[in-house]
This record gives C-alpha cells, sequence and structure tokens, in this order.
C-alpha cells in the first residue's frame, strides 16, 4: 500500500467537483434507513449498472410500481477521510438514476433502471504536481448501494446544450493500474505487498495490461517496490522490452531498532507503439539471499479519445481547466447508442448531449473544473449482486449517549447485558450499534474505521459529548479477510509506518480525536482525546460472555475485601536498576495522589535467582506474585521487560502461572509498562494480556497494556501519569473509571511527552466505564486513646493498649449512620528498609521502603455508622524515623467503605503494664475440627491454627526470631503472619488457615509456634498421615455409639478432601443375611467423615431384633474402590 493517499484526499475532493456537505458538521435527526423496505446492493467495479425487473422482483419489488417511487442511496465506496475536518456525505447520500419505463410512468416489462458506481479504488488527481495517483482501498473491492421505494427519486439531469467549445479535446491521459496485497511484514500497519522476488520465487515477472488504443507518445510507469537483503537491491522495469525506469533499495542491517525491509518508488517512460502493453519486472538482489516484494505499478499513456472494442471508456483531461467556459470533446469509435454522462459529481451524473457525424460524438461541457467522463453501449452494463434485505435502523435517531457501545454483531447480547447493567447503576444513556448498522449509516456499507469514528463525532458535534466508548470485538490487521482464523470484528486504527518496528502501531485512540482540527496522522499538532476509550477484545461469542460476565460480577458483594485496599508493584531488574528505579517513582506518585492504597513491592532483584537450563528463574518472585493475587491487589503494575507470552526474563507471568490462580472475586487492574504484552490485532498471537483478561473465574478484570514494542523511558511518563489520573479522586469525591483516567492520563502525556507513537501503543482492555473497586463509602478515625484526631501527630507505645474509635462517611465527608457490616482494621508499623540483591551484573543493590509489619490486624462490627478497635501495641517496634498506618476496609450488605489514618508514630515502651509471662494457647488441625491427631490426609490440607491470649497475639515480624512460623517435618519453615485473623470484635484470639500443598506420602508432623505482643512464646504440634497419591485410603472405619440403643453413626478417615465419594452402607447378621443397604454420594470437605446415620431398622422398617451384627462400608471414589467393616450390638 502506499503511503501518499492519506494528505491528497481533500484536495482531490475538492478538486474533482465532489459536492459534499462541509464544515462543522449537522447531522440528520434520522437515517434514511429507519423506514420503508430497503435492499442492499454490492457492486465490484467502477461503470454503468442495469438493474432490471427480474432483478427487482428478486428483491421483492414487485407490481407495477410507479417510476417516480424508485430511489438508491450510496455514497459510491471511496474510503472515509481520516483527518477530522475532512469533509465527508451525513447517513446515506442518494443516487441519481436513469429509468428506460417506456414514458408511461411505470417499471414493467422490459422497462430498467441505470446508475454510476464510480467504485472503491480511485484515481486522485494532484493539481500541485500536475498527476494522478491511484488510491487502493484498504477495506474493502466492494462497494454498496441501498434501493428502496418512496418519494419521488433523484433522477440523472440531461444537458440539452451541445455548444461548441473554445478547445477542442481529442486523447486524454488513460490510467491503470496493478496492485495485489498478500503479505504484511510486521503483522502491522496499514502496507501490504505483493509478489516475492529471489532466488526461489523467481527474480523475474510480467504483467500485462491493455490501453484503449496505441499511445500517442511515450507512456509512463511508477512502481513502489520493497526489499530486504544486506547488501543494496534494485528492481528494473521496462515496456515491451524496452527499459522505463530503475529504483534503488537501501540494504537492512538486521538491527531491531531498523526497518525489516526497505521501500522505494520511481517512475519512467518507455516508447510503446501499441495498446497491449508489457511490464517487466526484474530484482537484482544486492547479495545471494536479498528477496524483494512488489507494491504496485502504475500505467499512465497519453491515448486517443476513442471507444475500446468492449467496454465502456472513463476518461478525464486535466489541461481543459479554466480553457474558457466550454470545452468541446470529440469521441471516435462511437454509434448511434453510444450514451456519455458527465460523472464528476459521481452522485449527480449528466446525461450528456452529443452531435454524432460518421463515427465521431462531438459533445461539450464548462471548462470551469477537473470533469470526468464515462461513455457506454447498451452492451456495457454491468448488473449489480443482490445482498439481501436490511432491516430498519436510525443511529441517527439517538439524541444522546453517554456510554456508546460498539459491537460486533455476534456480541450484541452481551453488549446489551454490559449497557443494561451500566443502566442499572445509574447511567441513562448507554447507546448500543453493530459495526454492520455503523457501516450502513455512516460508510454506506464498507467497513471503514472511520465510520465508527464519524458515528462517534455525531454525538460529539451535537453539543452532548459521550464520556465512554466501548469497543467489543478483537480486531486484526487484516481488514480484507485474507488470512486464516480473522478476527476483524471492530476493526482498529493502524499506522501507515508497516516496515519499522519501533514506529508500527495500531491505536484505538484515533476513535477519540473528535474535533475538526484533529489529524491521527499528523504528528506537528497536539491531538487531544475528547472521549475515553476501552475495549473488550473477544473473539467469538464465548469469551463475550466471560467479559460481560466479569464485568457484571465485578461490583458484587461477593467480591468485598481489603484486597481493594492494595495496590503490588513488580519490577523487573538488570538495566542498571533502570525498572527498579521506575517502580519506585510508581510508589512515590501512589503516594502523593493517594494515601489509601496499601502498597505491596514485588522486585525481582529482591528475591534469590537460580541458573535453568532454560534460563535464570525466581521460584520465589513467581510464589509471592501468585499468593499476593490470590489474596487479591486492586491493581497490579509492571516495569520491565516482557512480550506478549510472560513477563521478565525470569518468567514470573506465563500462562501455566496464571492457570493456577485462584482468585475469582478479587480480580485486579494490571497496568504493564513492558513491550506487547495484549497485541488483539494478530489473530495467530493469543497474547497473555488476553487470556488474563479473557480466564473464565480469574485473572484481571482490565488491562492498561501496550500493544507494540515501546520504551521505558516513554513508558514511565505514561504509567505515572496513569496512576495520578486512576487514584486521585474527582471533585464530588468518587473515583475515576478506568477510561476516564486513561483518556486523563494519554491527554497528559501527549501535553508533556515528544513521544506521540509510544503513547499511542498504550491501550486499555477493559470497560471505560468501570470503576475500580475502590471502597465507596470512607472509614474515618475520630479518636485514639480518647483523644479526638487534630492535625497534630499521635504515638503508639510498645505494649500499650490502644482504642480506636471512629465512623462511616460518603465520599464528601457526611456520617452514613445506617452503614452496618464489618470492619477490618491493619494498623502498620513505620516503613522499614529493604534491599535488593544484585544477582546480575547490571542489577545493584538498592534501598528501598516498604510499610508491610503489621502491629494489630482484627474485625470489629461497625453499627450505626460507628465501631470501636481495642488491641494491645506489641513489644517488637520498627526503630527510626517514620509514619505508622492505620488501614481500614470495611464490608456491608450491599457497599463497602475503606479508609486510612496515618499521623501516627511508634515510640518506647508504654509506662505502666500488665504483667504477663504466659505464651498463647494454641490448637490445631487439619482440613476441618474434627481432625484428630494422627488422621489421615490428602496431600494438600489446609492447616487450622486456633491462637489465644490474654494480650493478644504478635504478628508485627519486625524481630524474625518472634514470627508465627509453622515447622513442617523440623525441616521447612512458613512465616504465618500474614495469615493471621483475629476473631471478631476480640484481639486476644484469632485463627489461621494456612494451605499445605504437594505433601509426600507418609507420617509428619507440624509444628507451630506463636508469641504474643509480650514476647512470651509457646508451641503446639500435629501428627499426621498422608496416603500414596492415586489411592484411596480408607481408615478407622467405625461407628458410635456401639452398643446401638436407639441409632448410631458410621464413620471413617479417608484421604479425598473435596473429592466426591460414593459409599454403600450394608448390615448382615451374624449367619450373613443383607438386611439392609443404605446408598449416600458426598463431597467431604475433611479426611474424617461424620458418619451415616442408622436407626437399627431394616429394609421393612421394622425394628430389627437384639443381636450381634456385622456392618461393612464400600467406598468409592474416582473409579477405585475400598471395602472395610466391623461388628456392633445392637441392644
Amino acid at each position: 500500500m502506499k503511503p501518499r493517499y492519506i494528505f491528497l484526499v481533500t484536495m482531490v475532493i475538492f478538486l474533482s467537483g465532489y459536492t459534499i456537505v462541509t464544515g462543522q458538521r449537522t447531522y440528520s435527526q434520522h437515517s434514511i434507513l429507519a423506514r420503508g423496505s430497503w435492499h442492499k446492493l454490492a457492486v465490484t467495479a467502477p461503470g454503468i449498472y442495469k438493474i432490471d425487473i427480474p432483478l427487482l422482483n428478486s428483491m421483492g419489488i414487485t407490481g407495477n410500481l410507479p417510476s417516480a417511487a424508485l430511489r438508491l442511496f450510496g455514497s459510491g465506496g471511496a474510503m472515509l477521510p481520516e483527518s477530522c475536518g475532512q469533509p465527508r456525505y451525513d447517513d446515506l447520500p442518494e443516487a441519481a438514476l436513469h429509468i428506460e419505463d417506456g414514458n408511461d410512468g411505470i417499471i414493467n416489462g422490459n422497462d430498467y433502471i441505470l446508475f454510476y458506481a464510480p467504485g472503491t479504488h480511485r484515481w486522485l488527481y494532484n493539481a500541485v504536481q500536475g498527476g494522478f495517483m491511484h488510491q487502493h482501498n484498504l477495506y474493502s473491492d466492494t462497494a454498496w448501494y441501498f434501493i428502496s421505494t418512496g418519494d419521488d427519486g433523484l433522477r440523472i439531469q440531461q444537458d440539452n446544450n451541445p455548444a461548441a467549445g473554445a478547445v477542442t479535446v481529442r486523447d486524454f491521459d488513460y490510467r491503470v493500474f496493478y496492485e495485489r496485497d498478500s503479505i504484511n511484514f510486521l503483522q502491522s500497519g496499514k502496507q501490504w505487498w505483493g509478489q516475492e522476488f529471489g532466488k526461489v520465487s523467481g527474480n523475474s515477472r510480467t504483467y500485462d495490461f491493455q490501453l484503449p488504443a496505441a499511445p500517442a507518445g511515450p507512456v509512463t510507469v511508477s512502481i513502489r517496490a520493497a526489499a530486504r537483503g544486506a547488501a543494496g537491491s534494485n528492481f528494473r522495469v521496462s515496456l515491451n522490452n524496452t527499459a522505463a525506469t530503475e529504483i534503488y533499495l537501501l540494504p537492512v542491517g538486521g538491527s531491531v531498532f531498523e526497518s525489516i525491509a526497505t521501500a522505494a518508488a520511481g517512475s519512467g517512460q518507455a516508447a510503446v507503439n501499441q495498446a497491449a502493453v508489457q511490464a517487466g519486472v526484474t530484482f537484482l538482489p544486492g547479495d545471494l539471499n536479498a528477496k524483494g516484494w512488489l507494491d504496485y505499478l502504475e500505467i499512465t499513456a497519453r491515448c486517443p479519445l476513442q471507444l475500446p472494442a468492449s467496454g465502456a471508456l472513463s476518461f478525464r483531461r486535466p489541461v481543459t481547466v479554466g480553457q474558457g467556459e466550454s470545452v468541446r470533446y470529440v469521441l471516435h469509435h462511437a454509434t448511434a447508442e453510444t450514451q456519455v454522462w458527465d460523472v464528476t459529481d459521481p452522485l449527480r451524473p449528466v446525461a450528456v448531449r452529443g452531435l454524432l457525424a460518421g463515427d465521431s460524438l462531438a459533445f461539450s461541457r464548462s471548462g470551469d473544473q477537473l470533469r470526468e467522463f464515462i461513455a457506454f453501449g447498451s452492451s456495457d452494463m454491468r448488473k449489480p449482486l443482490p445482498v439481501g434485505a436490511v432491516p430498519n435502523q436510525d443511529l441517527h435517531g439517538a439524541a444522546k449517549g453517554e456510554m456508546i457501545i460498539v459491537t460486533a454483531p455476534a456480541f450484541i447480547s452481551q453488549a446489551q447485558r454490559i449497557a443494561a447493567w451500566h443502566r442499572a447503576r445509574g447511567m441513562a444513556d448507554v447507546v448500543v450499534a453493530t459495526t454492520s448498522e455503523i457501516y450502513n449509516e455512516f460508510a454506506s456499507g464498507s467497513p471503514d474505521p472511520a465510520a465508527i469514528r464519524d458515528y462517534v463525532k455525531m454525538f460529539y458535534d451535537r453539543g452532548v459529548a459521550p464520556r465512554y466508548l466501548l469497543l467489543f470485538g478483537a480486531a486484526s490487521y487484516d481488514y480484507r479477510q485474507r488470512i486464516k482464523n480473522n478476527t476483524s470484528l471492530v476493526p482498529a486504527w493502524q499506522s501507515e509506518a508497516s516496515l519499522d518496528a519501533i514506529r508500527s502501531h495500531m491505536s484505538d485512540d484515533f476513535f477519540g480525536f473528535l474535533d475538526d482540527a484533529e489529524d491521527i496522522s499528523r504528528t506537528d499538532i497536539t491531538n487531544l482525546l475528547d472521549i475515553s476509550i476501552g475495549r473488550l477484545p473477544a473473539r467469538n461469542i464465548t469469551e463475550a460472555t466471560l467479559a460481560a460476565d466479569k464485568i457484571i460480577r465485578y461490583h458484587q458483594p461477593g467480591g468485598f475485601g481489603e484486597w481493594r485496599n492494595r495496590v503490588t508493584l513488580l519490577a523487573d531488574d538488570e538495566d542498571d536498576n533502570l525498572h527498579f528505579d521506575d517502580a519506585e517513582i510508581m510508589s512515590s506518585t501512589l503516594i502523593k495522589s493517594n494515601h489509601l492504597p496499601n502498597i505491596s513491592k514485588i522486585y525481582i532483584d529482591a528475591y534469590p535467582q537460580e541458573a535453568t537450563p532454560q534460563g535464570s528463574r525466581s521460584p520465589e518472585v513467581n510464589r509471592a506474585l501468585a499468593t499476593t493475587i490470590n489474596k487479591g491487589t486492586l491493581v497490579l503494575n509492571y516495569n520491565g521487560h516482557g512480550s506478549s507470552s510472560r513477563l521478565a526474563e525470569e518468567t514470573v507471568m506465563d500462562e501455566k502461572s496464571i492457570d493456577s490462580w485462584q482468585h475469582e472475586n478479587k480480580l485486579p487492574l494490571l497496568i504493564t509498562a513492558t513491550c506487547d504484552f495484549a497485541p488483539f490485532d494478530n489473530p495467530a498471537v493469543q497474547s497473555l494480556g488476553h487470556q488474563l483478561l479473557m480466564q473464565r473465574s480469574s485473572g484481571a478484570i482490565a488491562l492498561m497494556t501496550t500493544t507494540r514494542a515501546v520504551f521505558a523511558n516513554a513508558n514511565r511518563v505514561m504509567n505515572s501519569n496513569y496512576l495520578q489520573a486512576l487514584f486521585t479522586p474527582l471533585p464530588d469525591g468518587t473515583m475515576p473509571p478506568l477510561g476516564t483516567a486513561a483518556m486523563q492520563a494519554k491527554n497528559l502525556t501527549y501535553l508533556t511527552s515528544g513521544d506521540v507513537i509510544n503513547n499511542r501503543k498504550f491501550q486499555l482492555l477493559g470497560d471505560p466505564a468501570l470503576t475500580l473497586a475502590f471502597p465507596h463509602y470512607r472509614v474515618v478515625t475520630d479518636s485514639i486513646n480518647g483523644r479526638a484526631v487534630t492535625t497534630g501527630t499521635d504515638t503508639l507505645r510498645a505494649l500499650q493498649h490502644c482504642t480506636i474509635k471512629g465512623h462511616i462517611a460518603d465520599p464528601l465527608g457526611n456520617p452514613v449512620q445506617d452503614f452496618n457490616g464489618v470492619l477490618t482494621t491493619t494498623v502498620f508499623d513505620k516503613p522499614a528498609t529493604r534491599r535488593t540483591r544484585g544477582n546480575d551484573p547490571r542489577s545493584r543493590a538498592a534501598d528501598y521502603q516498604l510499610q508491610q509489619q503489621v502491629l494489630f490486624k482484627g474485625t470489629q462490627t461497625v453499627q450505626d455508622g460507628q465501631f470501636i478497635i481495642n488491641f494491645t501495641v506489641p513489644a517488637d517496634l520498627q526503630q527510626g524515623n517514620g509514619m505508622a498506618k492505620v488501614s481500614y476496609y470495611a464490608a456491608g450488605a450491599q457497599e463497602d467503605a475503606g479508609g486510612y489514618y496515618d499521623r501516627l508514630t511508634t515510640g518506647d515502651k508504654a509506662g505502666a503494664v500488665p504483667e504477663d509471662k504466659k505464651g498463647p494457647d494454641i490448637k490445631l488441625w487439619l482440613d476441618s475440627r474434627a481432625f484428630v491427631n494422627g488422621d489421615i490426609t490428602g496431600p494438600s490440607p489446609v492447616l487450622l491454627v486456633e491462637l489465644a491470649d490474654s494480650s493478644g497475639i504478635s504478628i508485627s515480624g519486625n524481630n524474625p526470631a518472634h514470627n508465627l512460623v509453622a515447622i513442617l517435618d523440623s525441616l521447612e519453615y512458613f512465616t504465618l503472619n500474614d495469615y493471621f485473623e483475629a476473631s471478631l470484635n476480640e484481639y486476644r484470639k484469632g485463627e489461621i488457615r494456612f494451605p499445605l500443598t504437594g505433601l509426600p506420602a507418609g507420617e509428619h508432623r507440624i509444628t507451630v509456634k506463636a508469641w504474643d505482643t509480650h514476647n512470651n512464646g509457646a508451641t503446639s504440634t500435629l501428627s499426621f498421615k498422608v496416603a500414596e497419591p492415586g489411592t484411596l485410603a480408607i481408615e478407622e472405619v467405625t461407628n458410635y455409639p456401639n452398643p446401638v440403643s436407639h441409632s448410631t453413626r458410621f464413620t471413617f478417615l479417608h484421604n479425598q478432601q473435596g473429592q466426591e465419594l460414593q459409599i454403600a452402607l450394608q448390615i448382615f447378621t451374624t449367619d450373613g443375611r443383607l438386611v439392609k443397604t443404605m446408598h449416600n454420594t458426598i463431597i467431604s470437605g475433611n479426611s474424617r467423615f461424620d458418619g451415616i446415620p442408622w436407626d437399627g431398622r431394616s429394609e421393612s422398617g421394622a425394628r430389627l431384633p437384639a443381636g450381634i451384627y456385622i456392618y461393612r462400608l464400600i467406598i468409592g471414589s474416582s473409579g477405585k474402590t475400598r471395602a472395610m467393616g466391623g461388628k456392633m450390638v445392637l441392644l
């Protein structure tokens, strides 16, 4: 594809005499398609088209129809201009018809209708350069028209004044081009290339062209081609074996910063004396492995103005412009049936009356502009293809739309679900439109991306600016369905740059530049977004449904939790600490913007590294990330290297790792300042970003991510601007939606950063109107230890008993007195200094601050919007300067609240402190409190710990010797500080639920050591057995009570926790007679099954006589079966 057409469209439209409404737009109140019966017609080439009675009948237009009632609409099929200020049609324009109805006013019998179609590919005239160039339509070879009946239609007018002209024209510039698009080197950008030249595919080809007549002078040929080779290469072109031109293409060095190929264009002339022209193209490779690709050939020849042996003739003659009031044209080889139409305005042709003398037809037209004509006979008429009926639609009829959802037609039901969800949450004006509907009204049916922009601009120009645009469907770099499994559902804008991996990109920002002066193709002006944009790149209805499900579920109370107060920063190593430094900048940005988030930091260089055959790995980072995700984090922000399949060289995130995440109702926003993480326009790439967004019950709620290669320095600017916008409250105290923050961040970046292209590569994948799961209300601190909080600083002292009182408020600070729920309070010590390890040569050890040492964590009841917190400050406190922080999260029935208080410091030991010499009471179980020491379990049980102490439990981690730990088999240590949950309204006791995974078969012991706030320690140990993997282990089959008076229960131990068990109980007499059988299917969450009850009765329901009975339990799971039994006495 040529890079030239974009800048010339405005000039060409005016010079060609097209009549199109210009200026600040005014729009029809309703679409012409809103009423009546409509059918669509397709045309695939320029020319005169004929609609006859059989074709009308096939479309359901039957009977003696008044000829005046037939109407045709369509703009002709040219690409829409990308610049906002360039002229375009509003809705479907009407095309004039010529109707042959036998002069009876009725269409019947052999009557027919003619219309002119200019075709989708155009020849554009550049008045400055004085020549034509072809414009190859990027989006379609087909143009569509819409036919209906109703009011009187537009008709082709007749020019009945064949006056003589001051200038006589007997020749014209014939033009023809060859362009076949088959390859896109980078799977990016608008430019495609045709046949390959090289040692395998061949270095020479010929292309045949037929002129309407032998040319009157030399023929001009233009070529554009590309090549890739270590040395420079050439393309040589000849016409009928006469050399015409040669172009040189620079070598490609292979650097990542160089183009994948180089392109060049050139033109030349050769003498040709016949109508048949053969263009020979020869590739002259610079080295043995060099390859070349043809983009296009253009042939221009001055030919006599005469009709060819077959086919219509279109002609223009630029020299006629400005040549007096009229120009006389003489067309040879004409007959009495030859017609000439002036198609300068392709929608309103004028039938030109001429004078036929022999085979010469002379006619005159004004020379006030460059005119185009078509001459044809009855055998030159083409027939349009019927496409089908078009349902009524009226996108123009929507007066306003706060949110616009543009969806692939297949996803309309899911788009409507999202729209209904937003309406239910208070957004009244949500409009949903399919791409097909938009193309019909704004591009005459052509799948042109600019139609979507023009649709959004309609709302903007009407003065009620829309706020959100959601694009629902994947895009593709291939607009024309040339590649397998294409996903061009909702198109994205592609850059003209297509050979340079750094400059080539696609962007949805195109749809948000809505002012008339804006033009995405220009980087010398500042384009600013006027609407926030997001995309759900679903590729099929399954993904579309999953995306809608996740959005609708995201804010439901089932997702409440303190994870909504947490933000995690993940940073790559090496590059002289570039990514570490970037993450620290993000931390500072967050702290300046909003003190609510509790910042967690996972810096790769702060963890040990291992060398593996696959490269460096950091398993502890993978575990830390998985733990963080599963516990929940509102935002995960990554700075560093990445690709569409992983993050970091150490592979801290890939498809395998995300499949193990379990966080259905705690979905993060993932921000990735890295390369190419989520390209959604390449069907051959199932990116990691796409998988995260489309996972059924985990992954991410949205991504602010990149779609192409980007630069770290520019990423830092965009990343920081987005975090600042996302975490800065709006004037009404609420938080901005994802798209609003993206729009603000991008516009700030456009205004302050010179790297416009890097900015465009950032894309919000998600619902732009969705607000992150920030707590809705605020938690406010009123007093600490009876002293009202002020602008001063309060101090927490070691072993001090502390009481905090507070209330719930709305975003503007008004008390919410009807809020009832549970408050989780976390008191953090002042930040501690951590240090990275300098694992790699380009990673230097560096300090960073992390506030994660917890002095107290507990839950309290919120009643009528009020709460009271009690706890004891532990003896182990962080030394040095810094402020402590109280973090709050409250969950009610339908709303939640969050808050913080950070005007706190920690100090020395309190004055009078009650004496405490006794450590905590510790109780241990596995899976449930029914577990008994020595029981059997599976390889992944859950450790249950119950702790109690009169002074509270210490979990700060300030002194590693006083960590809350579990020790497995005296070898493996687990820190449990983060897993402790204090009991409701009782800080002196609480519990731990800690998953143990991958335990080997055999006997094990686990010991838990805990400390109270006075640093008194205690331990407790539990023994257990893990069955062989893949086996069904059953032990301790028994019944109780035994002897049985009224009823009994049969119990057993097993290793199938969480699995389905099929249980059959059989009761026998001592002589072997079966008297009772019972069946049950259960899913037991514990290793000890609590029992099947039996009332001592037989199958008939009669009470069995007293005596000794034999019982047998048959237990099955996953195709394995075990049977065990025993004896019992029935009284």
